[in-house]
């Protein structure tokens, strides 16, 4: 197996997933009494990130996994781990392609909205003669053990595609990224397909035949329901990119309790301030900009609201007096807010 992954957050762009793989290794983990504070603490991952699903770090994700492993001493935990999911927890990707007509179809929604759940590989099918081809394009290259959470995804493929047909079939073959070089014959028994391992990327063939299956719970109601949603969301992580929009989507919550110091910001998101700033700065922005920035549009927003006072609504933002919100404001915009208010309304009434 791969070894044990280093300490602190990645260096790099910071990749976002929702985290599935993750929880379900912590359920796995807590059905056994297994400690998992320490390895949660070494990967900066809460456990209530992971229970709400708010967003994780893929790199923190990887390591979490692969500590696990080594923490259980289970060379195998991915594929075990995935062999226990309820598939129906791995979220809208499940739904959409339940509601779908055929394999094909649901292979199409896989890929066009992977990155509703995660942001570090892009699915890419082609169709041969006799097979399909899936082929998982990483977004960037991380120098990180990844081998537990490839493995967890192809038999959480595997067993999706089965059950959602309820036909017994199998790849024709994988080939994983990862090197191994122990559990192979549990893998190829898990898998029940040839396996190739230390390859040019993860990819799995499926027969051409497959394609055509239909999906027992297809439901096109549904479907349309849920790509319109599915849309939206991939819409809002394209806008969002990378930490810099968890961040505001956690300042936002913050502001009008007033937790919108680093510290605590840091700590929703399972991270420690250090490795938070550092990740900002590697994406061109730091904590107090981005504060500012969401602190502005908020700030237009309410000022367009005349039910809305200017004392609530520099309580809104999160400041403890109102002299404090008419100078940020005046730096802002070089106006006063009670000034951008008077300007503000008539058109507001007009429209």
């Amino acid at each position: 197996m791969n070894s044990a992954p280093h300490g602190g957050m990645p260096q790099g762009p910071f990749l976002w997933t929702c985290g599935v793989a993750a929880r379900e290794t912590l359920n796995y983990l807590d059905k056994r009494g297994v400690d998992v504070e320490p390895i949660l603490s070494k990967v900066e991952l809460s456990r209530r990130q992971l229970q709400d699903l708010t967003g994780v770090s893929v790199v923190s994700q990887h390591r979490f996994l692969e500590l696990a492993a080594i923490q259980m001493n289970d060379l195998l935990l991915g594929l075990h781990v995935a062999a226990e999911i309820d598939l129906r927890d791995i979220g809208l990707l499940f739904y959409l392609a339940a509601a779908s007509a055929t394999v094909s179809e649901a292979l199409e929604h896989l890929s066009r909205y992977a990155a509703t759940s995660n942001e570090e590989i892009r699915l890419e099918i082609s169709h041969h003669k006799d097979a399909a081809v899936l082929t998982f394009q990483p977004v960037v290259a991380l120098d990180e053990p990844r081998g537990q959470f490839s493995e967890l995804i192809a038999l959480s493929f595997n067993r999706v595609l089965r059950g959602l047909t309820n036909r017994d079939f199998v790849p024709l073959r994988i080939s994983f990224a990862h090197g191994r070089n122990s559990g192979l014959r549990e893998v190829h028994h898990i898998l029940r397909c040839p396996v190739e391992f230390a390859q040019a990327t993860d990819c799995w063939v499926l027969p051409q035949s497959v394609m055509g299956l239909a999906v027992l719970s297809k439901d096109s109601r549904l479907l349309g329901i849920l790509e319109a949603h599915a849309d939206h969301l991939l819409g809002e992580r394209q806008a969002m990119g990378g930490l810099q929009g968890m961040v505001e989507n956690q300042i936002v919550s913050a502001l009008a309790g007033g937790r919108v110091q680093a510290t605590e910001i840091a700590n929703q998101l399972g991270m420690s301030v250090r490795s938070l700033r550092r990740q900002l700065a590697q994406e061109g922005a730091s904590f107090g900009e981005i504060l500012d920035r969401v602190r502005q549009r908020l700030a237009r927003r309410y000022l367009e609201d005349e039910r809305i006072s200017l004392q609530q609504t520099a309580w809104l933002l999160g400041y403890s007096e109102i002299a404090a919100f008419n100078h940020a404001f005046k730096r802002w915009t070089g106006t006063s807010p009670s000034r951008a208010r008077q300007s503000a309304m008539p058109a507001a009434r007009f429209n």
